[in-house]
């Protein structure tokens, strides 16, 4: 079958008709991602012919239709007219998120110049190769599930590999090796061998063109992702359904980069003052204007120190070196606005609040727990204390249930990491999990 005989130009119809009616599919399943999946280019490939009919068949290596970094989508017309509709939209998906997350720049496999992965092994790759991919799918797939909950056979799938929700490929890499042992052990593997092109791993295939001049340019890209993560914004602001995934990576492309530490002291500053801000009279002083009242004793006015209760996360997906720090830098905030040596109540929450801890220094906290987490008994913990507090500090990842209404007290939420949530009513910090010391010089 030659590339412009009738029967290969009908082929190629059919493979077309069947991505456009795929696009569509895709796009009604994820309309906030719809401006991506029509943005990929589809190329499609010379077909493997039965050499006794004469019929494309579907080849193994294109099942999850591979993409490049240029948005050019690999379609093998076998593979194409064998899958049904839906699945190659999955596909489709699935490869926008490897594209938009770009997990070809954050790979830590590196491309050797000027080769290219030959076609055959395509699939059998180099190990580094094989498992990054399978975190970026783990990462990517997670999300496609909270919308697509019955999935496709033989992908990495989190849920059902038992692996913890919400985590980035580089969490997932460590975590599938160690399950790839076990399951190694037992004679069973991890996963069918899946590519997924250059999209992920930034290494050129053989079946790629880079001289076609084909896709989109950098500047389109970075149009696109702007686009893309405007409208995800827009669909967060309107209470519509966003997978936690794409909810992180919009709040990422958006957010400008910013000192943590700045943003952190500056909540925890305008809690204190908002609180504060409620003034009282007191005899512990005279008032400046005792003079004019002869034999009269005027009170002062104050202003009110206000009390404050940190809620601390030991669930265990936070490392207690990372806690530590994390409270030296808070409490070092406090002691700025409220003065030193103050006296301080700190509780650790897991799935129940601990006993209430006073304290004057942050390495007089003791870290007890384990377990799940539940920030909703941690908030009426705090709210039960008596005096009741007026500013509470919450140390979390986020992976936890929070209270629907608003607790009569100001919070700030520090999240740590990438993943995790945090109420609409909490002022909210992200915090990153490796957090370091500041340098010499820096408050």
């Amino acid at each position: 079958m030659t590339a412009d005989s009738p029967r290969a130009l009908a082929c190629e119809e059919a493979v077309r008709a069947r991505i456009a009616v795929a696009r569509l599919w895709a796009a009604h399943q994820a309309p906030y991602l719809a401006s991506a999946v029509f943005a990929l280019n589809p190329v499609i490939l010379e077909p493997a012919l039965d050499e006794d009919t004469g019929v494309p068949v579907a080849g193994p290596e294109f099942r999850a239709f591979p993409a490049d970094t240029r948005w050019n989508l690999y379609v093998e017309p076998g593979t194409a007219l064998a899958t049904p509709v839906e699945e190659v939209g999955w596909w489709m998906l699935h490869q926008v998120g490897h594209l938009v997350r770009g997990h070809a720049a954050r790979s830590p496999v590196r491309p050797e110049p000027g080769h290219k992965v030959s076609h055959a092994a395509g699939v059998v790759r180099d190990e580094e190769a094989h498992r990054w991919n399978q975190a970026a799918d783990a990462e990517i797939n997670d999300d496609l599930e909270a919308e697509h909950p019955r999935g496709l056979a033989g992908v990495v799938s989190p849920a059902e590999l038992g692996l913890p929700a919400h985590r980035t490929a580089e969490e997932y890499v460590p975590m599938l090796d160690v399950l790839a042992q076990a399951m190694g052990r037992g004679g069973r593997a991890l996963a069918e061998a899946i590519d997924c092109g250059s999209a992920v791993d930034g290494r050129e295939r053989a079946y790629e063109d880079s001289g076609s001049g084909n896709g989109l340019t950098q500047l389109d890209r970075e149009l696109l992702e702007c686009s893309i993560a405007a409208g995800l914004q827009d669909r967060i602001s309107a209470r519509g359904e966003v997978p936690s995934g794409w909810r992180r990576w919009a709040e990422e492309r958006l957010r400008p980069s910013v000192n943590w530490r700045a943003r952190l002291g500056a909540m925890i500053r305008r809690g204190l003052s908002t609180v504060a801000g409620q003034v009282d009279f007191s005899y512990r002083r005279p008032s400046r204007r005792a003079g004019a009242y002869g034999d009269i004793v005027p009170p002062s006015m104050v202003r009110a120190v206000p009390d404050t209760v940190l809620a601390i996360d030991t669930s265990g997906s936070v490392t207690n070196d990372v806690l530590n720090r994390l409270l030296a830098e808070v409490t070092g905030i406090i002691d700025g606005v409220a003065g030193p040596n103050r006296r301080l109540r700190a509780f650790c929450c897991d799935v129940h609040p601990h006993p209430v801890q006073v304290v004057r220094r942050t390495s007089d906290i003791e870290l007890v727990g384990g377990g799940g987490t539940d920030m909703r008994a941690g908030i009426a913990a705090a709210m039960a204390l008596r005096p009741r507090p007026g500013l509470v500090i919450v140390l979390t990842d986020g992976e936890t249930p929070w209270p629907r209404q608003r607790p009569p007290a100001h919070v700030v939420v520090c999240l740590i990491g990438d993943g995790g949530h945090a109420p609409d009513w909490a002022s909210v910090a992200r915090i990153p999990a490796d957090v370091r010391a500041p340098a010499k010089g820096r408050s």
